[in-house]
C-alpha cells in the first residue's frame, strides 16, 4: 500500500534577516509539493538587535551591556516570531493545524564557527515556544548533530536538493543567493557524490554597505543593483578581498555574517591609500560575489551543467547577468524546473523535520565533511 500524503511546515530566516519564510509542504512517496507560502516580517528594531548580537562587537554599540541576556531574550522573541509566522499561514490559507505532522525550524543563526578548536553553531528561536503556541510538534537544532561528528553543520540544503532536484538528464548546480551564497552540484551520474559548500558573501555585505550609506532609501537593499551600477569595480580592493583565506580553502566549508562583516570589509577598504567612492565599493562587492561564485563553480571538475538560482538574489537581474557573463552561460532559476526559489530553503526544513521523525539521515557527509550520516534535529512537543 502507498503511504498517505503527509503535511509539514518549514521555517527559514536567513543571514539577510529580511523576514521569515514559511512553507506548507505535502510529501507523498518520493515526491513533494509546495502547497502554501507566507513571508512574515521582522520588526526593524528586532532586526537591528539580531544584527548586533550576530556581529563582531566593534561594529555596533550594543545597547545591552550583557550580551548573554540579550541573546536569551532574543531566543524567546524569535520563538514567538516563528510561531506567529506559522499561525498566520494557517489562518490565511485556512489550513487544518491538526493535519500538520510537524514544523521544521532552522532558527536564526547568531554564530557559526565550525572551524574553531571547539567548533560550534548557534541558532535561536525557542522551539518550546513554537510548539506550545502552534500546538504542533516542532523539530529544531539541526546543525549541531552534524558538527558533533566532525561536519561543518552547513549547508544542509544539498541533501534536500539531492532528494528532489537530482536529474538523470543533466548535471545541475543549484545556486542559493541568500545572505551567504552556496552551491550544490548534483551529478547526472547517480553513482557520483553530491558536492555542496558556501562560496562566500552574497547579499549580507551588499545590504549592510548599502544601508549604512543610504539610510533613507526606500528599500533596505540595492534593488536590481541600481546603486551598484552607478559605480565601477575597484580592482585593487577586489584583489585584496579575493585573497581572503576563506576563498582559497577547499570544501567542505561554510561561513556566516560574523566572518563576512562590515569590520572585515572596512579593514580592507582602509588598506587602500586613495579614497574609494561609496558607490564603487558597492559595485566591487557585487563583483566579489560574482567572482567567488564563478570561481567555485569552475573548480568543480565538470564540463556540461545547468545552473539554477534560488533565494532572494535570484531576483537581482543585474547580478544574474554578470554571473551569466562570467560563466559564459545563462543562469536560470529553480522556478524553471518547477521549484519556487523563494521558498526552497523553507521547504528544506519541512523535509528535514520529516527525516527526523522517520529516523532518517538529514546530512550528506560529502557536503559537510561529517564522518558519517546523522539523524538531525531535536523534537519539541506541545
Amino acid at each position: 500500500m502507498s503511504k498517505p500524503a503527509a503535511l509539514y511546515i518549514g521555517l527559514m530566516s536567513g543571514t539577510s534577516i529580511d523576514g521569515i519564510d514559511v512553507a506548507l509542504v505535502e510529501f507523498k512517496e518520493d515526491d513533494c509539493e509546495l502547497l502554501q507560502t507566507y513571508n512574515h516580517p521582522i520588526d526593524a528594531r528586532i532586526k537591528q538587535k539580531l544584527v548586533e548580537i550576530s556581529s563582531p562587537v566593534s561594529q555596533f554599540e550594543i545597547r545591552s551591556t550583557n550580551r548573554i541576556e540579550l541573546l536569551a531574550e532574543l531566543d524567546v522573541i524569535m520563538g514567538h516570531y516563528f510561531a506567529d509566522a506559522v499561525n498566520q499561514l494557517i489562518d490565511i490559507h485556512q489550513v487544518e493545524a491538526d493535519k500538520v505532522i510537524a514544523i521544521g525550524n532552522h532558527g536564526q543563526t547568531i554564530r557559526h564557527r565550525p572551524n574553531n578548536q571547539s567548533p560550534f553553531t548557534i541558532q535561536i528561536g525557542d522551539a518550546n515556544v513554537i510548539a506550545e503556541k502552534t500546538g504542533i510538534q516542532t523539530v529544531a537544532d539541526f546543525r549541531r548533530s552534524d558538527i558533533a561528528v566532525g561536519g561543518q553543520g552547513a549547508p544542509l540544503a544539498p541533501a534536500f536538493h539531492n532528494a528532489i532536484l537530482r536529474s538523470a538528464l543533466e548535471n545541475r548546480i543549484i545556486l542559493n543567493l541568500g545572505g551567504i551564497a552556496n552551491i550544490t552540484y548534483l551529478p547526472q551520474d547517480i553513482s557520483q557524490p553530491v558536492i555542496g559548500f558556501d562560496t562566500g558573501t552574497a547579499s549580507t555585505l551588499l545590504d549592510a554597505w548599502y544601508l549604512i550609506h543610504r539610510p533613507d532609501a526606500k528599500d533596505e537593499f540595492d534593488r536590481d543593483s541600481q546603486f551598484a551600477q552607478q559605480g565601477q569595480v575597484h580592482r585593487e580592493l577586489l584583489n585584496k578581498l579575493l585573497k581572503d583565506p576563506f576563498f582559497q580553502r577547499s570544501p567542505p566549508k561554510s561561513t556566516g555574517r560574523e566572518y563576512f562583516s562590515l569590520d572585515w570589509l572596512t579593514k580592507q577598504v582602509n588598506k587602500i591609500q586613495a579614497p574609494i567612492a561609496v558607490v564603487d565599493v558597492q559595485r566591487t562587492l557585487l563583483e566579489l560575489t560574482v567572482k567567488t561564485i564563478a570561481n567555485s563553480i569552475k573548480n568543480i571538475p565538470i564540463n556540461n551543467y545547468n545552473i539554477y538560482a534560488c533565494g532572494g538574489g535570484m531576483h537581482n537581474r543585474f547580478l544574474l547577468e554578470q554571473l551569466s557573463k562570467e560563466l559564459k552561460q545563462p543562469v536560470q532559476t529553480s522556478n524553471d524546473i518547477g521549484i519556487d526559489g523563494d521558498y526552497l530553503e523553507a521547504m528544506t526544513f519541512a523535509w528535514l523535520a520529516k527525516q527526523r521523525l522517520d529516523q532518517l539521515p538529514g546530512n550528506l557527509p560529502s557536503v559537510t565533511g561529517a564522518s558519517r550520516e546523522k539523524i538531525l534535529g531535536c523534537i519539541y512537543l506541545p
